[in-house]
């Protein structure tokens, strides 16, 4: 309570706003965030998991630049001073306006709402691929030492626990799946020749989006993973997450296909870089322990909800990467 009186004071002098209520927003899986009401007026007020102002600086800067470029992005809004963010016990926060619109639920996009989606990513990266902005974070792939020491670290974890949850069971299947095809794994990141060339949103995903009522994107938020990378990581992992069903069916698949043709729509792209961008996808995939990380080595229960998912992602691409290929490159 004391928090939130002083965070009011703040924001009154910092913004010139008469904030007289707030309400936590449920949810978010790194983040803290607060619904604010001033009089008529709803704001979103956002606390910044990173502990670097310059990283916030760019994380806006990157916004800035795309909304300036026609993307439908919501801006921070300026404190009197003209800064977008302030400090307040050791943590950043920045106030957004409130703004209407829909979900749709990952797995569950209609075939406009593909469609598009896959042309405002479209969109997205014409313009990244101009970008001048310094933007410290680039696409990487962690060494296989690194990797390998992380699955010992929680497989030590898991097999401590006495009685495993499905949670445990079905991480364990995925750390197991995992790094067999690391083990079998001779491409690397650089074979590909794919660069970080491309200014991305960072995390293209379904629930960082509000719909229209007509299923067309309009507004794109949350830029926090912002960075320089090959744009076929993000065009795949963005469909690879967003699109299927739990049982990745032929409708799926099927809807990939428009995923991507809706992209190529608006920023052309060869088969080759399909090709070799879902070998990406998949290199990055079988490295990658996010969930993992954050339930054995953080304590963070958050995220466990995602175990499912990544679970389903990595069996259907291990049996069917080449498959995948094949269908989205014909008749492109």
């Amino acid at each position: 309570m004391i928090f939130m009186e002083e965070i009011f004071t703040k924001i009154n002098n910092l913004y010139g706003i008469n904030v007289s209520s707030s309400e936590k927003v449920a949810g978010g899986f790194l983040s803290e965030n607060y619904f604010l009401l001033a009089g008529a007026d709803r704001f979103f007020l956002k606390k910044y998991r990173f502990d670097n102002p310059n990283r916030i600086a760019e994380v806006h800067d990157s916004k800035k630049y795309f909304a300036d470029g026609g993307i439908p992005v919501i801006l921070p809004i300026p404190l009197l001073d003209g800064k977008t963010f302030f400090e307040y016990n050791s943590a950043y926060y920045a106030l957004f306006p409130f703004v209407e619109g829909r979900h749709i639920e990952e797995g569950e996009l209609t075939e406009k709402a593909i469609i598009s989606l896959g042309q405002m990513l479209g969109k997205i990266h014409i313009l990244g691929k101009e970008s001048k902005l310094a933007i410290e974070d680039h696409f990487k792939i962690e060494k296989d030492e690194k990797i390998f020491k992380k699955i010992e670290d929680i497989l030590i974890k898991i097999l401590e626990v006495n009685n495993p949850s499905d949670f445990d069971k079905t991480a364990l299947q995925i750390i197991r799946i995992k790094k067999e095809l690391l083990l079998k794994n001779r491409i690397t990141y650089e074979s590909l020749g794919l660069k970080n060339d491309h200014l991305i949103h960072g995390d293209y995903l379904a629930h960082n989006i509000f719909f229209d009522e007509n299923d067309n994107v309009k507004w794109v938020f949350d830029f926090e993973k912002t960075n320089y990378s090959p744009r076929t990581y993000e065009l795949f992992r963005s469909m690879m997450c967003s699109i299927p069903s739990d049982n990745f069916t032929k409708a799926d698949v099927d809807n990939f296909k428009k995923y991507i043709d809706a992209y190529s729509s608006i920023y052309p792209i060869s088969n080759d870089e399909i090709r070799r961008g879902l070998q990406l996808y998949f290199i990055k995939t079988i490295h990658g322990f996010w969930v993992e990380s954050e339930h054995y080595l953080k304590g963070n229960t958050r995220v466990d909800h995602f175990i499912s998912d990544n679970y389903n992602r990595i069996k259907y691409l291990s049996l069917n990467l080449d498959e995948l290929i094949d269908v989205l490159c014909s008749n492109l």
